[in-house]
């Protein structure tokens, strides 16, 4: 099996981490609709959350199979094709016409990180965990 028990969990933990982070951010944007108002905002979050977990379960899997050293290639390269991926998302709100873009990038880049840190806490802890 591909996706043991641990790997589930590491799931359950992203993704709960994720319903918080929308929430700060729902809460930020009720408490300051001008400044965060950007449209389409809320859809990034189930963008963010799907590729941090198919992130960190690729990160992990691949590193089941190869070796210990190779983790911080593993791992870079997943950054990077989540990246090129961020991009395509943020491509038809770079290329519009509408007026809150550098609204949308700042926050869009802002909650990228976020999720960044997330994703790396978790996998340090796991690996940590397993040795």
């Amino acid at each position: 099996m591909l996706i043991s028990r641990k790997d589930l969990v590491l799931i359950l933990k992203i993704g709960f981490a994720g319903i918080i982070i929308f929430a700060l951010h729902y809460l930020l944007y009720i408490l300051f609709p001008r400044q965060l108002y950007a449209p389409y905002l809320f859809l990034l979050h189930p963008f963010m959350l799907s590729i941090t977990v198919i992130s960190a379960i690729s990160v992990k899997i691949i590193f089941k199979k190869s070796k210990q050293s190779l983790f911080g290639y593993v791992y870079m390269a997943g950054s990077l094709v989540k990246m090129f991926l961020s991009i395509g998302f943020l491509f038809p709100v770079l290329r519009g016409e509408g007026m809150f873009k550098k609204e949308y990038v700042l926050q869009f880049f802002i909650i990228y990180f976020i999720y960044l840190v997330v994703e790396v806490y978790y996998l340090i802890r796991d690996f940590k965990s397993e040795k």
